[in-house]
Order: structure tokens, then C-alpha cells, then sequence
């Protein structure tokens, strides 16, 4: 009997938990991107814009482009009219190969998360 109150009691908290209005919201996950990730594109991007489900404490947020020859970029300048839930950096000219847009954000609630967008240029590509 007393077991099945404990349960019941620890069932209801974390009900309480994990159903309050609003849980999981703020945690920076990745909602859109472009260039999609592990999209192959034909013609290589001149920006790169992530969209997440929170507003960005965008000081504190960074992204680093790892390219072909594994060499990592810090993309520092972001476009300042982005919506707050949302990071733009122009790219440079990118080569053929595979890419990792590695991103780490504070979103607004305070929580840090990381991940990355990975996707390729195809060779033979035209620059725009």
C-alpha cells in the first residue's frame, strides 16, 4: 500500500513536471535552416540562416563553419535585422565538399545548446 502511494506521488510530480504550459520551450532547437540540414546544394549559399523555437541572447551565441579541408571558420558577423529567434551570417565563397555549420546558442530561458547543420556543395557547383 505504501509502495503504491509513492508511485502514485511520484507519478503526479512528474505530470507536474512535464505537462506545465511551456516546458521544453526556449531550448534552442534548430526549427529550419538554409541550407537544410544534410542538403546537397547546386549552387553554393551566400548566407547561412538558422531558425530556432526560442528568442537568442544573440551576444552569446557563435557559430563555426568546418569546411573540406577540415579547417574551421568562426562566423562572426551576423546580420542585424534577423528576427530574435533567428541567425544570419553571410558566408564566403564556398568550394565544393562537405560542411558543418557548428552552432552553440544561449536561448532567452538561459539554457545552452549545441548541435550542428551539415550539409554539402556539389562539385561543379556555379558561384552566385
Amino acid at each position: 500500500m505504501i509502495r503504491t502511494a509513492r508511485l502514485a506521488v511520484l507519478a503526479a510530480f512528474l505530470l507536474a513536471a512535464f505537462a506545465r504550459p511551456g516546458h521544453g520551450e526556449g531550448h534552442g532547437i534548430v526549427i529550419d535552416s538554409t541550407p537544410k540540414h544534410q542538403e546537397t546544394v547546386t549552387v553554393p549559399p551566400k548566407r547561412l540562416v538558422i531558425r530556432f523555437n526560442s528568442r537568442l541572447e544573440k551576444r552569446l551565441c557563435s557559430v563555426t563553419l568546418v569546411g573540406p579541408q577540415q579547417g574551421g571558420v568562426l562566423l562572426v558577423r551576423q546580420e542585424d535585422d534577423a528576427p530574435p529567434d533567428t541567425l544570419i551570417y553571410p558566408l564566403p565563397a564556398l568550394k565544393p565538399g562537405p560542411y558543418r555549420a557548428k552552432w552553440k546558442v544561449l536561448a532567452a530561458d538561459g539554457h545552452v545548446t549545441e548541435g550542428a547543420i551539415i550539409f554539402t556543395v556539389e562539385a561543379g557547383a556555379p558561384a552566385k
